[in-house]
């Protein structure tokens, strides 16, 4: 009997599997996009940003204030993780700022960023710190500070 009880069961989970592919109400296999923007307040403040993932070096970019650059993927569960070198320097104290923000990790079975951005995380990047938008929320939180 116990057999034919996992024929069962795994007969089951094929017929869901295969439910949530066809209605493609799954967002686990939608692309996600990252934007990230410069919302440094200050005398035309420029922010340079290096982002990367395990698999792909995104190149240098040099955004002005209110410039925003976004990309796409899919992710990959426990696997896909991006991370971004920000810095910029202000003319006001007449020092660098840096960072290196973790801007997208699918770390462990739950993918903590499907609740914080679903498919669509928002970095604004301010002169007190990196802010993600919080979807579900609609309101902005501050991730990280500036060294």
């Amino acid at each position: 009997m116990g057999t034919r009880n996992n024929g069962n069961i795994s007969l089951l989970f094929f017929l869901l599997f295969s439910v949530l592919i066809s209605k493609g109400s799954s967002k686990y296999f939608d692309p996600v996009t990252v934007h990230v923007e410069n919302n440094i307040e200050g005398d035309g403040v420029k922010l340079h940003i290096h982002c990367r993932s395990r698999d792909d070096d995104l190149g240098e970019r040099t955004l002005g204030q209110g410039e925003e650059w976004h990309w796409q993927f899919r992710v990959i569960p426990t696997r896909t993780y991006f991370w971004c070198d920000l810095r910029w320097y202000d003319k006001k104290d007449h020092r660098w700022y840096s960072g290196n923000f973790d801007v997208y990790h699918a770390s462990g079975i739950v993918n903590k960023y499907v609740w914080l951005c679903a498919l669509n995380c928002e970095w604004s990047y301010r002169r007190d710190g990196a802010y993600l938008y919080r979807i579900h929320e609609k309101k902005w939180q501050r991730r990280a500070i500036w060294h």
